[in-house]
């Protein structure tokens, strides 16, 4: 085990020191290479798709509608972060506005719309631990407020360098 850690270490060392020898076009290469916004901003675009029922009636039942909903959020706000290089201190509701407030402002009344469902699932502490049923009529203004921010995500990474 000590030798896995020691090779490890070794591995580490030995990225850092290829890293500093690399021109700064390179690194930025490099970098561009391992943005994730485009998967992010995707994966908003699948999730969204499927909360969102073609016919009249979903297959799915409100609390896996609105867990789709909550990952199309997480989507598309990490697609926007990613593009500018930023990342949310955590993944909840509030934390993802936070950090996307300080790449873009947010209208306060979207922010307000998105932030009110946050407590339908709060699963993140044992403690704290709380579930109820999202209403359609909520399910509906969230899934609303999730297309605003779809718009702000496509604007502003549909317009990066491909």
């Amino acid at each position: 085990m000590e030798t896995d850690a020691a090779d490890a270490a070794d591995e580490i060392t030995e990225g850092m020191a290829t890293m500093k020898k690399e021109t700064p076009e390179k690194i930025l290469t490099m970098n561009k290479n391992n943005l994730n916004w485009e998967t992010w901003l995707k994966n908003g675009d699948q999730y969204l798709s499927a909360a969102t029922p073609k016919s009249t009636r979903s297959r799915f039942g409100a609390n896996i509608r609105y867990n789709l909903l909550s990952m199309s959020l997480e989507g598309y706000i990490m697609a926007i972060l990613d593009y500018h290089h930023n990342l949310p201190h955590n993944h909840t509701y509030i934390d993802l506005i936070a950090a996307l407030e300080t790449v873009m402002p947010v209208a306060e009344t979207l922010k307000s719309r998105i932030l009110q469902y946050e407590n339908i699932q709060s699963i993140c502490s044992i403690e704290k631990y709380h579930r109820s049923d999202p209403t359609e009529e909520e399910l509906d203004d969230l899934k609303g407020a999730i297309i605003e921010i779809s718009m702000m995500a496509h604007e502003t990474c549909d317009c990066a360098p491909g």
